[in-house]
């Protein structure tokens, strides 16, 4: 999980208020004037008091809207008909980029002049760039998806790639489109604010200024760290989960070392009686113990060692940010078990030492 925590995800998430926005829309027409409407309602929230930046997007990271798909390109490089090019698919407004953080590589942003009526254009995500474009310029290139239109869009920028879902997966190929081209997919969107302040303090003044905006949008608040901590629900449960039997185990562990070695120690105690008889220390019986205990600590890691590479496979899918065999980790449970079979027998060694010489002779 604190790699999870510490993943880039390709954008910022801090100082960010979220609002789910659902203007009615059932034709064409009132796609346009719910595109219309928003465009209005991010100019008000612009001139808040402790609001940066307002942008609205459909597919943000980690949220509940979204699409993706095969895409296909003119003047790029040759596709794999078995394999062909996927993407996932996104509807933003200008700005959206700069809200979220998410870095500019080349090109430029929607604007004002990419409206319904103009030339379609597309912004793609450096992957797509990558595995359609290769090491070409792909600005002025041409780029289609059929999300709602079989137009040909013009690409015009390149941005960073981004997590998509959750910090758990890699950053991957994104087609960016602007909400004034793509209406049928810009009523129902998550509206972004870059704050000065706590974002949820600004929750109260947001919404009024949405009502007056349009009253009949329908609204919802969080926050983009929320959303991203949302995210990571299964991962944390999982990890929590793991972590639970991983305690259970090495509880057991001890359990079984400190039993085996008092056991040990019963059936050796008319040899410590005679050793000590005959003027051994108590620091030598002691080390004797835990150097028995150690031995079988020992063994066990290494079988343990070795069926960990041998299934790892099975677990290779619920770890992130580290391998299954990874040697820091391997060797850090290594000497966390050492420990704690040394521990294990500590006391068992202890009550050896204290075995008086005449009465295990006289037992015996």
């Amino acid at each position: 999980m604190m790699t999870l925590n510490a993943t880039d995800m390709g954008y910022e998430t801090r100082q960010m208020l979220v609002v789910d926005a659902d203007a009615p829309a059932t034709r064409e027409v009132d796609a346009l004037r719910a595109v219309q409407t928003f465009d209005q309602m991010f100019a008000a929230l612009r001139q808040l008091p402790g609001v940066e930046r307002v942008a609205g997007v459909m597919g943000l990271p980690t949220g509940a809207y979204g699409s993706n798909g095969y895409y296909e390109t003119r003047g790029g490089l040759p596709v794999d008909p078995d394999h062909p090019a996927w993407s996932n698919f996104t509807v933003a407004s200008p700005g959206y980029f700069g809200v979220m953080g998410i870095p500019l590589k080349n090109g430029r942003d929607f604007g004002a002049e990419d409206t319904h009526e103009s030339g379609m254009v597309a912004v793609i995500s450096e992957s797509v760039a990558k595995q359609s474009f290769g090491d070409a310029d792909p600005v002025g290139k041409q780029i289609h998806c059929g999300l709602d239109s079989n137009k040909w869009m013009t690409v015009i920028g390149v941005v960073g790639d981004v997590r998509q879902d959750s910090p758990a997966e890699r950053p991957g190929p994104a087609l960016y489109m602007p909400m004034t081209q793509h209406p049928a997919y810009a009523n129902q969107i998550h509206v972004v604010l870059r704050t000065k302040v706590k974002p949820l303090s600004l929750m109260t003044v947001v919404d009024g200024r949405i009502a007056q905006v349009n009253p009949l949008i329908a609204r919802r608040y969080t926050t983009m760290d929320a959303m991203v901590d949302k995210s990571v629900a299964t991962e944390r449960f999982r990890a929590a989960l793991i972590s639970l039997f991983a305690g259970v185990g090495l509880l057991l562990a001890m359990l079984g070392v400190y039993g085996t070695v008092a056991y040990a120690v019963t059936q050796r105690r008319f040899e410590f009686g005679v050793r000590m008889a005959f003027g051994a220390e108590r620091a030598t019986i002691l080390r004797s113990v835990l150097g028995h205990a150690s031995k079988m600590a020992c063994v066990g890691i290494l079988i343990g060692v070795a069926l960990s590479v041998v299934l790892a496979r099975l677990v290779e899918s619920m770890l992130v940010g580290v391998r299954p065999t990874d040697p820091v980790s391997l060797g850090a449970v290594a000497c966390l078990l050492l420990m704690t079979a040394l521990a294990a027998a500590l006391g068992p060694g202890w009550s050896a030492t204290r075995v008086n010489p005449m009465v295990a002779l006289r037992a015996e």
